[in-house]
């Protein structure tokens, strides 16, 4: 469905028409929409960041908006797979990465809003980008990270290799384009894909930018980086794309293979670790604890019961077992890990707090701590399991080792994954006017179509289309009036219902939007119609007035 401005006063039914440019759907994902607009703002952005950069060959504005389109498509599928697992992002999980950013930034806690704002962000904005950011992240987590294995020979293999014999080591900043193969390719579709490929790869030799063509052409999560994907050591990447190490700074590879599709992989920089003096061995402790909250403005009263609530639990938990304990710690912790049962993984002396570091390796594994004052509240500790680490060991190395690996392993599964979603998904996409192609999103009117219109319009299409004639005949109001040559709802009713009944198939294009009049509940349109079955084809302009209600936006009358 198409929304294209004709810039014309025009009159219908006594009413001054005015003209305006309105929204139009560049998008359905799964009965979601996703506007012109807002694709053609985020396009507008992206080709001003190109600019500011310093880029010599900007790219068409065309294939810049195709590619947005594409990242929104693929973001709204990720935050629908999130929804239905449930997955959700706390107020503490926000928190917690806006301080992590401050730090990262060198600000002070809560300077952060204040920066933004000197960048011309909104704070809300932010947060709300952000909130999606780790709901995606969550989602990648359990719905990838959490399923791949990493077998204890293959890290062994890693460090016999690479840390057993400790020596200057080169670690590599990747970037990638990413064509995506679908599930289950035919033969035809792996020669049109790597022929794509070898198109790009020849691109790149002809001298185009990399991070350029990445954004535009990659179908893989990290396009609106420039392609990049992280810093890399030999033997902690996929086997296949280990040659790439080998290359020099600024080299790209040809395009390699892999499950998922062809990769072309580039060598952005690089830097050389020598060998440490890994130090003397120490104990690490793998704890979980349940914390009670206090207020560094906390009276004394308020204290004394937190701290008696925590000596009640602490003398209940004295002789329970690990999993009583991770229960007690979803059920009543306030702190992070609350929903990891109070799992605060392997730590060693210099990690924690020190009152909190003194009681937990005081305690033998299998024991439970009295309550531990900390300035975040009251702790119940419980040692799971305590190792005494000779840190030049496999056993120092095993987990960084296996995080390594992992991190090898999802860059054949991330875009997998993706490509599942899309070809599980009805995703349906549609031509833009160009006046939002011209990106130039100043010029548009902020009265947009509500999004729930431009749905409601696209639905009574599909249904037509579909000949799903309940479903057509829903899209009407109680009180809608059909043309005269009709005589009566009825009479309308059933021809409509013999009419679609009757055909093989119907196609049904909408196009040439004009708005002809709105106000909050009720609004009129002219629209150009293409209809094609397997007896007839027509094409003419309708006008159709809708009316708000309830929630729902209904068709009161339509006519030629």
């Amino acid at each position: 469905m198409q929304f294209i401005l004709i810039a014309l006063a025009m009159s219908m039914a006594g009413i001054q028409a005015y003209a305006e440019p309105i929204d139009s759907l560049a998008a359905v994902v799964n009965n979601e929409a996703i506007s012109c607009y807002e694709v053609s703002e985020a396009t507008q952005q992206a080709y001003r960041q190109m600019q500011q950069s310093g880029a010599e060959r900007l790219p068409k504005k065309s294939l810049l908006f195709k590619r947005i389109l594409d990242e929104k498509i693929t973001k709204a599928l990720q935050l629908q797979e999130a929804r239905k697992l449930d997955i959700k992002v706390t107020d503490d999980d926000i928190g917690n990465a806006i301080a992590n950013v401050e730090e990262r930034n060198h600000l002070l806690p809560g300077q952060l809003q204040e920066a933004l704002r000197m960048q011309g962000i909104d704070f809300d904005s932010y947060k709300s980008q952000l909130k999606e950011q780790l709901l995606i992240s969550k989602l990648v987590n359990i719905a990838v990270r959490a399923k791949l294995q990493v077998s204890t020979e293959a890290m062994r293999e890693y460090y016999r290799k690479h840390l057993a014999n400790p020596k200057p080591v080169r670690e590599v900043r990747l970037a990638q384009i990413f064509i995506a193969l679908p599930p289950d390719p035919s033969p035809k579709q792996v020669a049109e894909v790597r022929a794509k490929a070898q198109a790009i790869y020849q691109r790149l030799k002809n001298g185009e930018d990399f991070a350029q063509l990445a954004r535009l052409v990659s179908e893989s999560p990290d396009s609106a980086k420039g392609g990049e994907i992280g810093w890399f050591f030999s033997g902690a990447i996929n086997p296949r794309f280990e040659p790439v190490m080998n290359l020099p700074v600024q080299a790209f590879s040809e395009p390699i293979r892999s499950p998922s599709g062809y990769i072309i992989m580039k060598v952005l920089e690089e830097r050389w670790h020598q060998p440490e003096n890994m130090g003397e061995s120490y104990d690490e402790v793998h704890a979980r604890h349940i914390l009670l909250k206090l207020s560094p403005s906390a009276s004394d009263a308020e204290e004394t019961l937190v701290r008696q609530q925590a000596e009640q639990l602490s003398e209940e938990l004295q002789d329970a077992d690990d999993e009583e304990f991770a229960t007690r710690a979803r059920e009543v912790s306030q702190g992070p890990s609350a929903q990891k049962g109070g799992d605060l993984g392997w730590f060693r002396r210099g990690q924690m707090v020190a009152a909190f570091e003194q009681a937990a390796f005081s305690l033998p594994a299998g024991a439970t701590s009295k309550p531990v004052r900390t300035p975040f509240g009251y702790h119940i500790i419980r040692v799971v399991e305590r190792h005494h680490i000779d840190p030049n060991s496999f056993e120092a190395h095993e987990e960084r080792i296996k995080q390594l690996l992992l991190n090898a392993e999802m860059q054949d599964q991330l875009p997998r994954w993706i490509n599942s979603l899309k070809a599980k998904a009805n995703i349906r996409t549609f031509q833009c006017p160009d006046v939002f192609l011209s990106m130039d999103t100043r010029s548009i009117t902020t009265n947009r179509l509500p999004t729930e219109v431009m749905m409601m319009l696209e639905g009574w299409r599909k249904a037509w289309e579909n000949q799903n004639i309940d479903r057509y005949l829903s899209f009407y109001s109680s009180h809608f009036v059909p043309e005269k040559r009709f005589g009566s709802r009825n009479n309308w009713e059933k021809r409509k219902r013999a009419l679609i009944g009757s055909k093989k198939y119907i196609h049904i294009n909408l196009s040439d939007f004009e708005l002809i009049s709105a106000t909050d509940r009720r609004i009129e349109l002219r629209f150009k119609q293409r209809y094609e079955s397997d007896t007839f084809r027509d094409e003419k302009m309708k006008s159709m007035v809708l009316e708000r209600e309830g929630e729902n936006w209904k068709i009161v009358r339509e006519f030629i």
